[in-house]
Order: structure tokens, then C-alpha cells, then sequence
């Protein structure tokens, strides 16, 4: 299984940059001809080719991250650890197709806990707009590449369908600032309904995410809260949350650093079940820094 999805992943990132290279070839190799073969002139040539925008792009967002508890844990440990974020990323006329892998290196205890994280591969329609705000309907299949889902979840995918809601601030005079909102539904499959442990499967969940941020070229500022609903077989409802906030500063269109923090936790506590929605816990909230790259 762990063959097959590398397998998958390495052929889909192959194809993707086999088109964008063959895309380009095709798009600019006639204007490179026509500018050897003809000397410059100071009026139009009705013969010169009309060269319209390529519809095809391709990019590659990398980022290395140094990551931390932020504080000290109730056993007196700070877990640290390091990340390696590839997100290729295909648009073609209104639609786009988007790869999110993270592989993290856990610097305590790298041989048992080091693992990529779960795969996800997007694809969204560029969408259409009411008034101010944008929709745009996307689908996604989420990849079980992390030791966690293969080992004691055993899930063999996760199938997700939402629609993401953009405010276009601009027409509302609002310039630099961003406001989104996203909900998902996905639908797991799994070779059993009870997880290794014991605990009961999840079969399906409800994703919400309400994001912002402020532009203050070099200089941003975001902010995220996440909010996921799991249900098992059996009916039993888990909430979790993320909330993160991040600071980034940008060198150029290719390098930037940003700081980040987030604190991702269960909605309600084990033992007391009491509401657990915070900004900052000792025990869950992480610190990092990242350095960026845009290819």
C-alpha cells in the first residue's frame, strides 16, 4: 500500500511537470522564432503572430520549518522537530489542481515518530461570484501516508467535496486585507469499522475554516480557526480545533520567512469534558519559523 501511494504521488508530480515544460515550449517557441528571424521594426507587421497568455501554469511552494512546544508538557519534555512542505500546484483555464505533502522529522525521537504526514490532492474550480463574495466548489482525496492512519486507523482514503467563500475586498474599498470561509464534507474508507486501538472508526466528518489576513507589503499577518466534527460507526461524535496565527516577512516574489503558532486540541477535555477551545495551551500550542520558497 505504502509502495502504491509513493508510486502514485511520484507519477502525478511527474506528469504535472511534464506539461508545464511542454505547455511553455508550445506557447512561446513561435514568438522566439519570429524575433530570430526578423529584424527589429518600429511598426506593427501584420504578419507577426498574435501571442495570447498561456492558460497553463505550473508552481512549487516549498517550506523548511523548525517546530517546538511552546512550553514545557506536564512530564517536563519539549517536543522539537522539523518539517518539509511541498505544494506543487497546476492551474489550467479556471480550474486548478493542488498537492499539500508535509514530511516531519521528529528530533526527540526520529526513528518511531518521523513520518509523512496524510497527502492531499485538490481540485478546484475557479468558481463564481455573487455580489462580493466568490464561490468556488472544490473535491479533494486525502492519501494515508502517515504512520498513524495506516497503522492503527487503517484508512484507505478519505474522499472530500466544499465550497470555498472569498470576500473580494477590493470592491468593498478594503484594500490589503483577506477574509475567507471554507466548509468540507468527507467520507472515509476504511478496511475496518474499529481502529487498532479499539476506538471506533471514523466514517465521515465536517471541516470549517474561517480565515483572515492583512497585507503590509513586505510584511504580512494571518490568522486561521478550524473547526472538525468526526463521526464513527457507532455514532460518536469527536470536535477538535486549530487555531493559528503567523507573521511573515517577504524577501522577494521567491524567498520569505514567516514565525508562526498554533494550538491544535480536542474541543472538550478527556477527563472533565469541559469546553477546551483556547488560543494557548502549555501542553498542545506549538511555536515555529519557516523559510518559505515560491518557484
Amino acid at each position: 500500500m505504502k509502495q502504491n501511494l509513493i508510486l502514485s504521488l511520484i507519477a502525478i508530480l511527474g506528469i504535472m511537470f511534464v506539461a508545464q515544460f511542454s505547455f511553455a515550449r508550445t506557447t512561446q517557441a513561435p514568438l522566439v522564432r519570429k524575433i530570430q528571424q526578423k529584424t527589429p521594426k518600429t511598426y506593427p507587421d501584420v504578419d507577426d503572430p498574435i501571442v495570447e497568455p498561456s492558460p497553463f501554469k505550473f508552481t512549487t511552494a516549498l517550506s523548511f520549518a523548525y517546530e517546538q512546544n511552546a512550553a514545557e508538557n506536564s512530564t517536563g519534555i519539549i517536543n522539537r522537530g522539523l518539517g518539509l512542505a511541498i505544494v506543487p500546484k497546476f492551474v489550467f483555464w479556471d480550474f486548478s489542481i493542488r498537492g499539500d505533502f508535509l514530511y516531519a522529522y521528529d528530533l526527540n525521537h526520529p526513528r518511531p515518530n518521523s513520518s509523512w504526514a496524510d497527502g492531499v490532492i485538490s481540485l478546484m474550480y475557479d468558481g463564481w461570484k455573487l455580489s462580493a463574495v466568490k464561490f468556488s466548489p472544490y473535491t479533494s482525496i486525502e492519501l494515508p501516508m502517515s504512520r498513524e492512519s495506516r497503522e492503527n486507523r487503517e484508512i484507505e482514503q478519505v474522499n472530500n467535496i466544499g465550497v470555498l467563500a472569498t470576500l473580494d475586498t477590493k470592491a468593498l474599498n478594503i484594500e490589503n486585507f483577506s477574509l475567507s470561509y471554507s466548509a468540507a464534507y468527507g467520507y472515509f474508507t476504511n478496511k475496518y469499522t474499529t481502529r487498532v486501538n479499539g476506538d471506533p472508526a471514523t466514517k465521515y466528518k465536517i471541516v470549517q475554516t474561517l480565515k483572515t489576513g492583512y497585507n503590509f507589503d513586505p510584511i504580512s499577518v494571518g490568522a486561521k480557526f478550524q473547526f472538525i466534527s468526526s463521526y464513527s460507526y457507532e455514532d460518536v461524535v469527536r470536535s477538535g480545533f486549530l487555531i493559528s496565527e503567523s507573521i511573515s516577512y517577504a524577501v522577494n516574489e521567491t524567498l520569505g520567512y514567516s514565525l508562526y503558532h498554533y494550538n491544535r486540541a480536542a474541543f472538550l477535555k478527556d477527563t472533565t469534558y469541559e469546553n477546551n477551545l483556547q488560543a494557548f495551551d502549555r501542553e498542545t500550542s506549538t511555536v515555529g519559523v519557516s523559510m518559505d520558497i515560491s518557484l
